[in-house]
């Protein structure tokens, strides 16, 4: 019989030994891997550029301050015909305190949040450094109940841009937390004598009352009712020039109902919002969309010019006059109108239905309100691919690329999930990043091949859009942050890589974001300390 090895009791200390130190050596030499990767002179081979999210701010200068001190609480409002909501604000009111600054201001707003939920801030439509993004989970834990938070941006970017939370973003912007921001050009490209903000929004106020009484209450007050049981249907036998198009039926049938919510307000109000003005004025109205649906709007009793779409500049645009504007999810438009010499200008909206119409709209100036046409929901729709003076921008449908991306976007079953919304046939987390490093140039084609419309929108970023349905654009280059994208549509969007951080690509459909239609754009060598999920508490969607 052979004797096993059996070792010694100084054998195993001898082992043990050489184990520990050999654990040691390793911890070392992996300690010093991790620490080196940010380091001036990293081991060969290694990433000399990796960098957090929270290191990319806004460096300091010599600017012109301005400060908004903004408190987050739960306020009891008034929404007009009878409907009451406690509501999310900043600042107590929905919309939220008005941020308004000079071109090249530095911004500095101080949020203290008393609501009993965790929230942030996110300044929609502007290229801010990402540091300040206000994405809860990737540039920031979402700010607790009684916390503070800074948020530090310059002011470079003229135009009309909003804010919202983008914690849990589908409910906390639907229950209030929005506002708009209006940065203000050293030199106006256009002079005006009034200048109105106006938010479109959607409550649920949970009160089930009888929405007939509403409709009946604001029958008697506005104008808006002659044309709303006339059937709706696509314009027959008629040619549009310009930029003005006839809408597909499927473009009229996606239209919303309004039947997800019951008070529909301009600012603060769905009892029809009044604005001063007198007789040969210049007003400016700053539209913005802050709700998840589409609305088509026009004005009545002036023609208007658009000067301006998601806050940037669009140069030689004529007037327009019969025409309707659909304004997608997140979308601003920028018009001007001269006041009549008799009577008021009115605003009003066109979707199918009959109770939302009641309640947005608005009257502009004093006087004799503009009688409704019958035939207003026949309108051509404004087409911002022909319009403006033609010019070459900054990319074209020939244009090279570093990267050149599909996006296909639809809704359906996807795993266990009976009803998502899809990038590609995947959703959420599950859906790849867009992977990308400074100077690149990236062409998006967004294909909406399913039944919902859908307003993408980059975070931190600018870009063109170059084509629609194929055809390149014919009009003023276009730059914006999100576009409407109906069924059957399909856009060709263009950006350069000239914003370092980790961003959001997102369906503005809150709801849509929320169920699946959402993905990143990040940029190579940036990390997060962040992260999502319950673990967390940062929910960005």
């Amino acid at each position: 019989m052979k004797k096993g090895f059996i070792p010694s009791n100084k054998g195993m200390v001898l082992i043990a030994s050489v184990v520990f130190l050999g654990l040691i050596v390793w911890g070392c030499l992996l300690y010093n891997d991790i620490t080196n990767i940010n380091t001036k002179n990293p081991p060969t081979g290694m990433k000399s550029n990796t960098k957090s999210v929270t290191s990319l701010t806004t460096p300091d200068s010599k600017r012109n301050t301005k400060t908004f001190d903004i408190q987050a609480q739960v306020e009891n409002i008034s929404l007009g015909n009878g409907k009451k909501l406690e509501a999310w604000t900043f600042g107590g009111t929905s919309p939220g305190t008005e941020i308004r600054v000079k071109q090249g201001d530095s911004v500095v707003v101080h949020l203290k949040n008393e609501l009993p939920v965790a929230l942030t801030i996110h300044w929609h439509g502007l290229d801010v450094p990402a540091a300040v993004d206000g994405v809860a989970g990737i540039t920031q834990d979402a700010i607790k109940p009684g916390e503070t938070y800074t948020y530090t941006f310059n002011a470079d970017q003229v135009g009309t841009y909003w804010y919202h939370s983008h914690q849990m973003s589908a409910e906390q912007t639907e229950r209030g937390l929005f506002g708009a921001i209006v940065i203000e050009p050293n030199t106006p490209m256009v002079q005006y004598e009034q200048d109105y903000t106006i938010a479109i929004h959607e409550w649920k106020t949970g009160v089930e009352k009888s929405f007939d009484d509403a409709d009946n209450h604001n029958d008697q007050k506005n104008d808006n009712n002659d044309e709303q049981d006339v059937d709706w249907s696509s314009p027959k036998d008629k040619t549009f020039g310009g930029a003005l198009m006839t809408p597909t039926k499927d473009q009229l049938e996606e239209l919303s109902d309004g039947e997800d919510y019951d008070v529909f307000t301009l600012n603060n109000t769905s009892e029809g919002l009044h604005l001063d003005a007198k007789p040969g004025e210049t007003v400016r109205l700053r539209l913005i969309n802050t709700s998840n649906n589409t609305h088509v709007m026009t004005l009545i009793g002036a023609p208007f010019q658009i000067i301006g779409l998601d806050g940037r500049d669009i140069k030689g645009g004529s007037q327009l006059d019969q025409a309707i504007l659909p304004i997608g999810a997140a979308q601003r438009y920028d018009l001007v109108f001269e006041m009549p010499n008799v009577g008021s200008v009115k605003l009003v909206n066109v979707n199918p239905s009959k109770r939302m119409n009641n309640m947005l709209n608005a009257t502009i100036g004093e006087g004799i309100s503009p009688k409704i046409p019958v035939n207003l929901k026949s309108y051509p729709w404004f087409d911002f691919t022909k319009y403006g003076h033609k010019e070459v921008g900054k990319f074209t449908i020939d244009s090279k690329f570093t990267q050149s991306l599909d996006m296909v976007l639809a809704e359906g079953s996807y795993g266990e999930k009976r009803w998502v919304y899809t990038i590609n046939g995947k959703s959420g987390s599950d859906i790849p990043p867009i992977k990308v490093k400074i100077g690149d140039t990236v062409k998006i084609r967004f294909r909406n091949k399913g039944v919902e419309i859908h307003p993408m929108h980059v975070h931190g970023h600018t870009f063109q859009v170059i084509s629609k349905n194929g055809k390149a654009m014919e009009g003023s280059p276009i730059y914006t942050d999100t576009v409407n994208i109906f069924p059957g549509e399909e856009y060709e969007i263009a950006l350069e890589a000239n914003n370092s951080g980790l961003w959001m690509v997102h369906c503005h459909d809150l709801v849509h974001a929320e169920m699946g239609m959402h993905t990143m754009m990040n940029y190579e060598g940036v990390t997060t300390p962040f992260s999502t999920g319950e673990h967390s508490g940062n929910h960005p969607e």
